[in-house]
């Protein structure tokens, strides 16, 4: 109900703002019309010009000598007018006027000249329009003036005037709107429409209750699929190669996480990680992972060489050594050396405990681990966690990385994570690469070790190997 209300006293609004703004052109169109001198020319002039003006109820012309004559014989020229603006213009003001024969106001505009005083009585049609549109004498309509508070142009029943407005807003010259409601009006509208909207509500209501079990019903499915995942072993890893591009070599791979299920379905990350990181299955899901890769990476041989293999984790699993003792014990099943080893933690969720993170990269690093940073300046630490946890490498981005070849701000950045890198002595790693123009811009910085799809994708083992046995050959 407020919204039809207000939308119709807003053309109300535009109505009385257009044609005030129009009542000196108005004015001025009719004085040309006029001896004033009210003879049987000018009497005429006022009928004719009344009679053909439907928005005109009548004229007066008032003369210096005390003279008047009106478009209506029997009008009272001693009507009760008060001003509502004094000087909209210097030579014109508003004024309403009570007429005790209607029982109604109604808007007068004048105009004082040289000549005598012209005065125009509004017809008051737009404010009837709305005053009975919903029903009789529901909604009145006021126009207050600033420049005087105790007058008020308004039509309806004067009774709503004492209650407070549904809607109020101010226009030009000093005026404001306000539009009343008489409470039957509501009533009638509460009484129309309380079943309506009493089924609307449990419709919604129960569409958003369903839609809630679904939701929990989908995250309980998906919790219990990712147990059930575990039990079966369906975690396995796959590998991307970095490569060293100073000299065409393998410097080592990052193993990434694919859920294969029993059909053979392969499920992305994308699909599963968020949700496994914050329910906690993503401690498991990396002893999984790991004691696959380890037994993998072993049939290599790559403990005859210095490649090292990245593997994920998260801020929790640093933030326990009890954790990472789990993950540990599995690397003493293998021949790699620690050194082969390097923990990546991502910048998507926060440390919680930057002192305990700390004390456990400190005794990682003692056993020959590194730990990496990667997605470096895209999430919460930034190089705060550099600093605060004596980080020694980090992994550039794709999202800079990409920037490579256009006019993206952020290849600034990227530039300026290139020159911390040096500046620091960090080892560095950009991911993301897919082309020779990437690559080659990356290597003339000083970033050799590159990874992305320019030099393979991430691959189950059987096409790792072979991927590893070609880059021996060339």
């Amino acid at each position: 109900m407020s919204y039809l209300i207000e939308n119709d006293s807003r053309r109300l609004l535009k109505h009385y703002a257009d044609q005030i703004n129009d009542y000196p052109a108005m004015m001025n169109a009719l004085r040309e019309q006029l001896l004033f001198d009210c003879s049987a020319y000018d009497k005429h002039q006022l009928k004719h010009i009344t009679y053909n003006d439907y928005q005109i109820r009548r004229m007066t012309l008032s003369l210096p000598d005390g003279t008047t004559c009106t478009s209506f014989d029997g009008a009272n020229n001693q009507d009760n007018r008060v001003p509502l603006i004094s000087h909209l213009t210097d030579d014109i003001s508003l004024w309403v006027a009570t007429e005790p024969r209607f029982s109604q106001q109604i808007m007068v505009v004048e105009q004082q000249t040289d000549k005598g005083g012209l005065n125009v009585y509004m017809e008051p049609l737009a404010t009837e329009g709305l005053r009975n549109k919903y029903c009789g004498d529901c909604v009145l309509t006021s126009l207050s003036s600033e420049e005087n508070l105790t007058v008020a142009f308004w039509r309806g029943d004067a009774s709503l005037l004492s209650q407070s407005p549904l809607f109020s807003t101010k226009i030009a010259n000093g005026l404001r709107l306000n539009a009343f409601v008489n409470p039957k009006l509501l009533e009638q509208y509460k009484h129309d429409f309380w079943l309506p909207l009493f089924l609307l509500g449990t419709v919604t209501g129960g569409l958003c209750l369903v839609l809630y079990r679904l939701f929990l019903s989908r995250r309980l499915s998906l919790h219990a699929l990712i147990e059930q995942g575990l039990e079966r072993d369906e975690f396995v890893p796959f590998y991307q190669p970095i490569v060293d591009v100073s000299n065409n070599s393998l410097y080592g791979c990052e193993m990434l996480a694919r859920w294969v299920r029993a059909g053979g379905d392969t499920i992305s990350p994308m699909e599963f990680i968020p949700y496994v990181e914050k329910s906690g299955q993503i401690f498991p899901i990396t002893d999984q992972l790991l004691r696959k890769a380890v037994r993998d990476i072993g049939k290599l041989n790559w403990h005859l060489t210095q490649q090292v293999m990245s593997i994920n984790v998260v801020p929790d699993q640093l933030e326990s050594m009890d954790i990472m003792q789990k993950s540990l014990a599995l690397l003493h099943t293998t021949k790699i050396a620690p050194s082969q080893i390097a923990f990546e933690v991502t910048e998507r969720k926060r440390f919680t405990n930057l002192t305990m993170a700390s004390d456990v990269i400190e005794q990682l690093r003692d056993c020959g681990i590194d730990v990496k940073l990667d997605d470096a300046g895209t999430g919460y630490g930034g190089f705060s966690y550099i600093q605060q946890l004596n980080i020694r490498s980090l992994k550039i981005d794709k999202m800079f990385v990409e920037t490579i070849g256009t006019s993206d701000i952020k290849l600034s950045l990227l530039d300026s994570i290139i020159a911390f890198g040096k500046e620091a002595g960090m080892e560095m790693i950009a991911e993301g690469v897919e082309t020779f123009e990437q690559s080659s811009y990356l290597a003339a910085r000083g970033v050799t070790l590159q990874q992305g799809f320019y030099f393979g994708k991430p691959m189950a083992f059987r096409d790792f190997a072979y991927y590893c046995k070609s880059m021996v050959s060339r």
